[in-house]
């Protein structure tokens, strides 16, 4: 057993995991497996918030938060075969819970963190004006 290969989880699965992180994570994935990718919806779903703010810069990307687990499944297959696709509170659970993995990494891309915040903002101004 001392010669298994540590698993981990990624925690996102939109644009930037699916073009940028995933094919990084395969150039080195002989040190790793890749065993589940988390995301917090397995579908493309849409928010009501969308009409609320559809004059605001950030929208494409806030459309994009909640990107489908199973597609970015369906990208790292190529590369690790026995990955496994989880979504929402269960999943997350599951991740936690599972002794076999040895860390997590959260991806978001950095202009989805700026952009997330600033929506936050716009609705709490909203709110109180």
């Amino acid at each position: 057993m001392a010669n298994q290969l540590p698993q981990i989880s990624v925690l996102g699965a939109g644009i930037f995991v699916k073009t940028q992180y995933i094919p990084r994570l395969a150039e080195i994935s002989h040190l790793f497996v890749l065993k589940s990718i988390w995301s917090r919806s397995e579908v493309i779903h849409c928010s009501l918030l969308i009409s609320f703010l559809d004059y605001l810069s950030c929208l494409y990307i806030y459309v994009h938060v909640q990107e489908s687990a199973r597609e970015a499944v369906e990208v790292a297959k190529e590369h690790f075969p026995g990955v496994e696709c989880k979504w929402g509170d269960k999943g997350l659970d599951e991740i936690i819970q599972d002794e076999s993995i040895l860390g997590v990494a959260v991806v978001l891309a950095a202009q989805y963190q700026v952009c997330h915040q600033f929506c936050f903002f716009i609705q709490m101004l909203i709110i109180l004006w």
